[in-house]
Parts: structure tokens; sequence; C-alpha cells
């Protein structure tokens, strides 16, 4: 959401020159020392602002991309159904491959929940909703964006472990190796049989040798 700044006011125009008397000859006022002119961009009238004019009315403010309604053409029912069903057309898309047409679903859902257009959407049906779309953004290697939507997840519901992993992965393809290990290592210490999980151990592993590149070695006798 972009925030648009107040404008500082003008300054308040100088005092008119007192008059001069009849009997001396008019004369131009020479503007005061120090004196610059303020310039507004796009004024199309070079005529100096005269005393008491009412300042022109700045723009309105346009609606914001956060609050504006995404694919209008995705219709969500105002209501917690009409997030679940959301949420369930968009698994379905992605189990079917069209990974993007499933963020938009997800995208959708959020929108709803987000701009408080349903109620009673529970905190850990909306965590679901940023953590599956994180594994969307996972598929299409948006990385960032996967890390995000984790992290939003995770303030949802702390007990989120796959947005947890998910997040892990993100931050390995990010090059945050520290974070992505402090993530995987929490995730496999939540499951019941962290052996179970190859593929967090295989990451788990992979941050360690990244880790263990890029800490400097140690100096022994003067040599590395």
């Amino acid at each position: 959401q972009i925030v648009e700044e107040d404008s500082d006011s003008d300054e308040a125009p100088a005092a008119a020159a007192p008059k001069a008397k009849a009997s001396a000859p008019a004369a131009a006022t020479a503007p005061a020392p120090g004196f610059k002119r303020m310039q507004i961009v796009e004024e199309d009238s070079e005529d100096e602002p005269v005393a008491g004019q009412v300042a022109a009315q700045p723009p309105p403010k346009a609606t914001s991309a956060s609050e504006a309604e995404p694919f209008p053409e995705i219709k969500v029912e105002h209501s917690r159904e009409g997030v679940e069903k959301a949420k369930n057309q968009a698994n379905t898309l992605f189990s079917q491959g069209s990974v993007d047409e499933a963020v938009r679903w997800f995208s959708k859902g959020l929108w709803v929940v987000e701009q408080k257009k349903a109620t009673g959407v529970p905190a850990d049906l909306h965590s679901i909703l940023h953590s599956n779309r994180a594994f969307a953004y996972v598929k299409l290697k948006k990385w960032a964006e996967a890390e995000e939507d984790c992290s939003k997840a995770l303030a949802l519901n702390e007990k989120n472990t796959k947005a947890k992993y998910r997040r892990a992965v993100a931050r390995h393809e990010l090059g945050k190796y520290e974070v992505a290990l402090q993530d995987v290592e929490s995730v496999l210490k939540e499951l019941p049989d962290p052996s179970s999980n190859k593929e967090a151990m295989e990451l788990k592993q992979k941050l360690e040798q990244q880790l263990k590149k890029a800490s400097p070695k140690p100096v022994v006798n003067g040599t590395q």
C-alpha cells in the first residue's frame, strides 16, 4: 500500500508593500533579499498566487492495491464457507498442476478474509491459506513470496509445521542458511518421528554443509 504523504503547507504570502505616496513616482517593488518563488510542478499559470486565493484541492486518494478486489472474475462467497470452498478449489487446481490458477484462488480467499468481507474465519484456516499459497510459490520458485507467506502463516498459527518447513526451503534457496537451519531443526523437533521425514533430514544436512563451507577455516601455525 502506497502511503501518500501530505504536502507541507505553503508558506504564507509575503505582506503587501505599503502604498507609495501619491507624489512619489511609481516604482516596482523589489523582492525581499533571499526570497525565492516556489515552483509547483505541473502548474500551468505563471502568475504569482494572490493573497487569499483558495488553494487547489489535492486529488482524491486512489484505492490502494490491497483494498481493490483482485481477480474479479473469481467469485468467492463472503463467508467462512466461501473461504473454505476457495481453499478447496485452489487445492484441487494445485493437484492438477494448475499452480498459477491455484495461487489466484488462494489469493482471492485471503483477500476476503483480510478485508474482513467474511466473519468467523478461524486463524488456523487463515494460516493454511498462507502456507498453501506459499507451497504454490515454492513450486513456481518464487522464494521471497513463499518466505513472506510462511511468516504470515506462522504469525497466525505458530504450530503450522508445514509453513515452517516451507519457509526453511525458501530461505535455503534465498541463501539464508542460518535461519533456514533454525526452521528445519524446529520442524524436526516437532515431528513425532523425525527420521520419517526424509526431506527435512536431507535439507538439514544440505544447510549444515553450506554453513560449513561459508565459515572461515581455522588458522593453524599461520596457515589456513
